[in-house]
């Protein structure tokens, strides 16, 4: 009798070990994308492929620009990529998809160069 017990606590014991674990791994949220900014001038922009190329200190960059993107445009609460323009000097804050760099905010700095 006093077996049965000790195993009827035991097995109480690891069920509930297994439930708090679950639990534990269940509340992980997801690791947070590391942000990198790229600032300089705004050299090309295709809406159809939603791509935009980047040109900030002699290296151009591309970057693919997702629907959800925030881009900050002035005298707009939420701007589109048809608000951009060639020349603009801009700031992207984007992360890396394996070999894509993905935008996540696109802001206009109010500079243009020709």
């Amino acid at each position: 009798m006093r077996r049965n017990f000790a195993f009827a606590v035991w097995t109480m014991f690891a069920i509930v070990a297994v439930a708090v674990a679950i639990r534990v791994v269940a509340d992980e949220t997801a690791p947070t994308r590391q942000l990198t900014i790229y600032s300089g001038i705004l050299r090309s922009v295709d809406l159809e492929a939603r791509r935009i190329t980047v040109e900030g200190s002699a290296v151009l960059q591309t970057f693919t620009v997702p629907t959800d993107a925030e881009i900050v445009v002035k005298d707009k609460p939420r701007g589109t990529l048809d608000d951009l323009k060639v020349s603009d000097g801009i700031q992207v804050e984007y992360s890396d998809d394996g070999d894509v760099h993905v935008a996540h905010r696109i802001s206009i700095l109010g500079l243009k160069v020709p």
